[in-house]
Protein backbone atom coordinates (compact mmCIF):
# COMPACT_ATOMS: atom_id res chain seq x y z
CA UNK A 1 0.00 0.00 0.00
CA UNK A 2 1.66 3.19 -1.12
CA UNK A 3 1.42 6.22 1.11
CA UNK A 4 2.35 9.78 0.15
CA UNK A 5 3.48 12.18 2.87
CA UNK A 6 2.71 15.87 2.57
CA UNK A 7 3.38 18.44 5.28
CA UNK A 8 0.83 21.24 5.35
CA UNK A 9 2.04 23.32 8.28
CA UNK A 10 5.26 23.62 10.22
CA UNK A 11 4.77 22.86 13.90
CA UNK A 12 6.93 22.20 16.89
CA UNK A 13 8.56 18.79 16.81
CA UNK A 14 7.16 16.15 19.12
CA UNK A 15 9.99 14.15 20.63
CA UNK A 16 8.59 11.48 22.87
CA UNK A 17 10.52 8.91 24.82
CA UNK A 18 10.03 5.23 23.99
CA UNK A 19 6.53 4.13 24.86
CA UNK A 20 6.07 2.83 28.39
CA UNK A 21 4.79 -0.46 26.97
CA UNK A 22 8.32 -1.14 25.73
CA UNK A 23 10.04 -0.17 28.98
CA UNK A 24 11.08 -2.50 31.75
CA UNK A 25 11.28 -0.67 35.08
CA UNK A 26 11.50 -3.00 38.04
CA UNK A 27 8.83 -2.01 40.58
CA UNK A 28 8.60 1.47 39.09
CA UNK A 29 7.09 3.70 36.45
CA UNK A 30 7.82 6.80 34.39
CA UNK A 31 5.99 10.08 34.93
CA UNK A 32 5.93 12.27 31.81
CA UNK A 33 5.63 16.05 31.71
CA UNK A 34 6.47 19.01 29.48
CA UNK A 35 9.98 20.41 29.41
CA UNK A 36 10.71 24.06 30.29
CA UNK A 37 10.24 25.17 26.67
CA UNK A 38 6.91 23.36 26.41
CA UNK A 39 7.84 21.66 23.14
CA UNK A 40 8.68 18.10 24.21
CA UNK A 41 8.18 15.53 26.97
CA UNK A 42 10.68 14.46 29.58
CA UNK A 43 10.37 11.69 32.14
CA UNK A 44 11.19 10.90 35.76
CA UNK A 45 11.27 7.50 37.45
CA UNK A 46 9.10 6.83 40.49
CA UNK A 47 7.96 3.76 42.42
CA UNK A 48 4.77 2.26 41.00
CA UNK A 49 1.72 3.99 42.43
CA UNK A 50 -2.06 4.29 42.12
CA UNK A 51 -4.10 6.48 39.75
CA UNK A 52 -4.40 9.12 42.46
CA UNK A 53 -0.68 8.91 43.17
CA UNK A 54 0.18 9.28 39.49
CA UNK A 55 -2.09 12.31 39.18
CA UNK A 56 -0.36 13.87 42.19
CA UNK A 57 3.05 13.33 40.53
CA UNK A 58 1.79 14.91 37.30
CA UNK A 59 0.51 17.88 39.31
CA UNK A 60 3.82 18.17 41.14
CA UNK A 61 5.67 18.43 37.82
CA UNK A 62 3.14 20.97 36.50
CA UNK A 63 2.11 18.64 33.65
CA UNK A 64 -0.96 20.85 33.26
CA UNK A 65 -0.64 24.56 32.38
CA UNK A 66 -1.87 27.07 34.95
CA UNK A 67 -5.63 27.10 35.33
CA UNK A 68 -6.20 23.63 33.84
CA UNK A 69 -7.30 21.02 36.36
CA UNK A 70 -8.49 17.43 36.60
CA UNK A 71 -11.81 17.78 38.39
CA UNK A 72 -12.51 14.08 38.79
CA UNK A 73 -11.76 10.66 37.35
CA UNK A 74 -13.63 7.40 36.91
CA UNK A 75 -12.25 3.94 36.24
CA UNK A 76 -14.11 0.82 35.14
CA UNK A 77 -12.73 -2.45 33.78
CA UNK A 78 -9.44 -1.01 32.58
CA UNK A 79 -10.92 2.23 31.19
CA UNK A 80 -9.91 5.46 32.93
CA UNK A 81 -11.92 8.62 32.28
CA UNK A 82 -10.34 11.98 33.15
CA UNK A 83 -12.59 15.02 33.52
CA UNK A 84 -10.89 18.40 32.97
CA UNK A 85 -12.30 21.87 33.57
CA UNK A 86 -13.22 24.18 30.68
CA UNK A 87 -9.75 25.81 30.71
CA UNK A 88 -8.41 22.72 28.92
CA UNK A 89 -10.22 23.80 25.74
CA UNK A 90 -8.06 26.95 25.58
CA UNK A 91 -4.76 25.06 25.25
CA UNK A 92 -2.80 25.56 22.03
CA UNK A 93 -2.78 22.63 19.63
CA UNK A 94 0.82 21.69 20.35
CA UNK A 95 0.47 21.96 24.13
CA UNK A 96 -2.78 19.98 24.11
CA UNK A 97 -1.24 17.04 22.26
CA UNK A 98 1.77 16.99 24.59
CA UNK A 99 -0.39 17.23 27.72
CA UNK A 100 -2.53 14.38 26.45
CA UNK A 101 0.56 12.30 25.71
CA UNK A 102 2.01 12.97 29.16
CA UNK A 103 -1.14 11.88 30.97
CA UNK A 104 -1.87 8.82 28.84
CA UNK A 105 1.72 7.50 28.80
CA UNK A 106 1.95 7.97 32.57
CA UNK A 107 -1.40 6.56 33.61
CA UNK A 108 -1.51 3.41 31.44
CA UNK A 109 1.41 2.13 33.51
CA UNK A 110 -0.83 1.95 36.58
CA UNK A 111 -2.26 -1.48 37.28
CA UNK A 112 -5.66 -2.15 35.67
CA UNK A 113 -5.50 0.95 33.44
CA UNK A 114 -5.39 -0.04 29.77
CA UNK A 115 -7.01 2.97 28.11
CA UNK A 116 -7.57 6.62 29.00
CA UNK A 117 -10.34 8.94 27.78
CA UNK A 118 -10.47 12.73 28.14
CA UNK A 119 -13.54 14.84 28.92
CA UNK A 120 -13.58 18.65 28.92
CA UNK A 121 -16.31 20.49 30.79
CA UNK A 122 -18.26 17.23 30.92
CA UNK A 123 -18.05 16.48 27.18
CA UNK A 124 -15.82 14.00 25.34
CA UNK A 125 -12.67 15.58 23.91
CA UNK A 126 -12.88 15.95 20.12
CA UNK A 127 -10.39 16.48 17.31
CA UNK A 128 -10.33 19.41 14.88
CA UNK A 129 -13.07 17.73 12.80
CA UNK A 130 -15.39 17.35 15.79
CA UNK A 131 -14.89 13.60 16.15
CA UNK A 132 -14.60 12.20 19.67
CA UNK A 133 -11.00 11.12 20.29
CA UNK A 134 -12.12 8.39 22.67
CA UNK A 135 -9.94 5.75 24.26
CA UNK A 136 -6.18 6.27 24.05
CA UNK A 137 -3.13 4.18 24.87
CA UNK A 138 0.57 5.03 25.08
CA UNK A 139 1.36 3.76 21.59
CA UNK A 140 -1.01 6.34 20.09
CA UNK A 141 1.52 9.04 20.91
CA UNK A 142 4.83 7.53 19.85
CA UNK A 143 6.15 9.87 17.17
CA UNK A 144 9.23 9.70 14.97
CA UNK A 145 11.75 12.49 15.41
CA UNK A 146 10.95 15.21 12.92
CA UNK A 147 7.27 14.40 12.49
CA UNK A 148 4.82 17.26 12.71
CA UNK A 149 1.44 17.59 14.35
CA UNK A 150 0.09 18.89 11.07
CA UNK A 151 1.55 16.23 8.79
CA UNK A 152 -0.84 14.50 6.46
CA UNK A 153 -0.59 11.50 4.20
CA UNK A 154 -2.80 9.69 1.74
CA UNK A 155 -3.64 6.04 1.36
CA UNK A 156 -5.96 3.71 -0.53
CA UNK A 157 -8.62 1.80 1.38
CA UNK A 158 -10.84 -1.18 0.58
CA UNK A 159 -14.13 -0.70 2.42
CA UNK A 160 -17.07 -3.07 2.58
CA UNK A 161 -20.51 -1.50 2.07
CA UNK A 162 -23.94 -3.07 1.77
CA UNK A 163 -25.46 -4.07 -1.55
CA UNK A 164 -28.83 -2.54 -2.42
CA UNK A 165 -30.82 -5.43 -0.96
CA UNK A 166 -28.98 -5.03 2.36
CA UNK A 167 -28.13 -8.72 2.56
CA UNK A 168 -24.49 -8.86 1.47
CA UNK A 169 -21.30 -6.81 1.44
CA UNK A 170 -19.32 -5.66 -1.57
CA UNK A 171 -15.80 -4.23 -1.66
CA UNK A 172 -15.47 -0.58 -2.62
CA UNK A 173 -12.07 1.05 -3.12
CA UNK A 174 -11.41 4.59 -1.96
CA UNK A 175 -8.20 6.09 -3.33
CA UNK A 176 -6.03 8.93 -2.06
CA UNK A 177 -7.82 9.22 1.26
CA UNK A 178 -6.13 12.06 3.12
CA UNK A 179 -5.64 11.80 6.88
CA UNK A 180 -3.51 13.11 9.74
CA UNK A 181 -0.45 11.00 10.60
CA UNK A 182 -1.67 10.87 14.20
CA UNK A 183 -4.79 8.96 13.11
CA UNK A 184 -4.50 5.18 13.05
CA UNK A 185 -5.55 3.27 9.95
CA UNK A 186 -8.17 1.42 12.00
CA UNK A 187 -9.83 4.67 13.10
CA UNK A 188 -9.60 6.07 9.58
CA UNK A 189 -11.49 3.03 8.27
CA UNK A 190 -14.34 3.52 10.74
CA UNK A 191 -14.50 7.25 9.94
CA UNK A 192 -14.71 6.50 6.22
CA UNK A 193 -17.48 3.93 6.78
CA UNK A 194 -19.36 6.62 8.68
CA UNK A 195 -19.10 8.94 5.66
CA UNK A 196 -20.73 6.31 3.47
CA UNK A 197 -20.30 5.70 -0.24
CA UNK A 198 -21.24 7.39 -3.51
CA UNK A 199 -21.32 4.10 -5.42
CA UNK A 200 -24.75 3.74 -7.07
CA UNK A 201 -24.95 0.01 -6.38
CA UNK A 202 -24.05 0.25 -2.69
CA UNK A 203 -25.38 1.79 0.52
CA UNK A 204 -23.91 2.84 3.84
CA UNK A 205 -23.74 0.57 6.85
CA UNK A 206 -22.89 2.87 9.77
CA UNK A 207 -25.53 5.57 10.44
CA UNK A 208 -24.09 9.06 10.05
CA UNK A 209 -25.62 10.00 13.40
CA UNK A 210 -23.27 7.52 15.10
CA UNK A 211 -20.50 8.95 17.28
CA UNK A 212 -17.13 7.19 17.32
CA UNK A 213 -16.20 7.08 20.99
CA UNK A 214 -12.84 5.43 20.38
CA UNK A 215 -10.82 3.11 18.19
CA UNK A 216 -7.78 1.37 19.62
CA UNK A 217 -5.64 -1.70 19.02
CA UNK A 218 -4.31 -4.08 21.62
CA UNK A 219 -2.66 -7.47 21.10
CA UNK A 220 -3.95 -7.88 17.56
CA UNK A 221 -7.52 -6.90 18.38
CA UNK A 222 -9.14 -3.63 17.29
CA UNK A 223 -11.65 -2.20 19.77
CA UNK A 224 -14.27 -0.03 18.07
CA UNK A 225 -16.36 1.88 20.60
CA UNK A 226 -19.55 3.41 19.13
CA UNK A 227 -22.44 5.15 20.83
CA UNK A 228 -25.92 3.64 20.99
CA UNK A 229 -27.06 5.41 17.80
CA UNK A 230 -25.22 2.72 15.84
CA UNK A 231 -28.00 0.40 17.01
CA UNK A 232 -30.93 2.80 17.38
CA UNK A 233 -30.52 4.58 14.04
CA UNK A 234 -29.33 1.63 11.97
CA UNK A 235 -30.20 1.26 8.29
CA UNK A 236 -32.53 -1.38 6.89
CA UNK A 237 -29.85 -4.03 6.62
CA UNK A 238 -29.35 -7.52 7.91
CA UNK A 239 -27.56 -7.40 11.28
CA UNK A 240 -24.64 -9.39 9.88
CA UNK A 241 -24.08 -6.85 7.09
CA UNK A 242 -23.97 -3.89 9.49
CA UNK A 243 -21.56 -5.55 11.91
CA UNK A 244 -19.25 -7.26 9.42
CA UNK A 245 -18.98 -4.13 7.32
CA UNK A 246 -16.90 -2.78 10.20
CA UNK A 247 -15.14 -6.05 11.01
CA UNK A 248 -14.11 -6.93 7.44
CA UNK A 249 -13.14 -3.35 6.56
CA UNK A 250 -10.91 -2.91 9.61
CA UNK A 251 -9.20 -6.28 9.12
CA UNK A 252 -8.71 -5.69 5.38
CA UNK A 253 -6.82 -2.43 5.93
CA UNK A 254 -5.40 -2.55 9.44
CA UNK A 255 -2.93 -4.69 11.29
CA UNK A 256 -5.39 -6.81 13.28
CA UNK A 257 -7.05 -10.19 12.94
CA UNK A 258 -10.10 -9.55 15.12
CA UNK A 259 -12.46 -6.67 15.90
CA UNK A 260 -14.40 -6.11 19.12
CA UNK A 261 -17.35 -3.73 18.78
CA UNK A 262 -18.38 -1.91 21.95
CA UNK A 263 -21.62 0.04 22.42
CA UNK A 264 -21.17 2.99 24.79
CA UNK A 265 -18.11 1.18 26.16
CA UNK A 266 -20.02 -2.02 26.94
CA UNK A 267 -18.96 -5.35 25.46
CA UNK A 268 -22.01 -7.34 26.55
CA UNK A 269 -24.37 -6.09 23.84
CA UNK A 270 -26.26 -8.23 21.33
CA UNK A 271 -26.76 -6.31 18.08
CA UNK A 272 -30.37 -6.47 16.90
CA UNK A 273 -30.84 -9.54 19.12
CA UNK A 274 -28.72 -11.46 16.60
CA UNK A 275 -24.98 -10.71 16.75
CA UNK A 276 -23.17 -11.38 20.02
CA UNK A 277 -20.72 -8.51 20.56
CA UNK A 278 -19.28 -9.85 23.81
CA UNK A 279 -16.30 -11.33 21.98
CA UNK A 280 -13.94 -10.25 19.19
CA UNK A 281 -15.15 -11.13 15.69
CA UNK A 282 -13.06 -12.44 12.79
CA UNK A 283 -13.22 -11.98 9.03
CA UNK A 284 -16.46 -13.28 7.47
CA UNK A 285 -16.33 -14.56 3.88
CA UNK A 286 -19.92 -15.77 3.92
CA UNK A 287 -21.34 -12.25 4.03
CA UNK A 288 -19.62 -11.14 0.82
CA UNK A 289 -21.49 -10.86 -2.45
CA UNK A 290 -20.88 -13.80 -4.75
CA UNK A 291 -19.07 -12.88 -7.93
Amino acid sequence: MKKKISVLLSALLLIFATACAEQDIANGMYVYYLNADGNALIQETYPMTTIEGALEKLKYHSALPKGVEVEQYKVNKGYLELYFNSAYAKLSKTTEVLVRAAFVQTLVQVEDVNFVSFYVDGKALTDSDGNAIGMMRAEDFVQSTGSSIDSYQTTDLVLYFATKDGKTLKANQKTNVRYNVNTTIERLVVEQLLKGTNASDLQGTVPKSTTILGVSVREGICYVNLDSKFVADSYDLSPEVAVYSIVNSVIANGNVTKVQILIDGASDAVYKKTIDLSRPLEWNDNILEEK
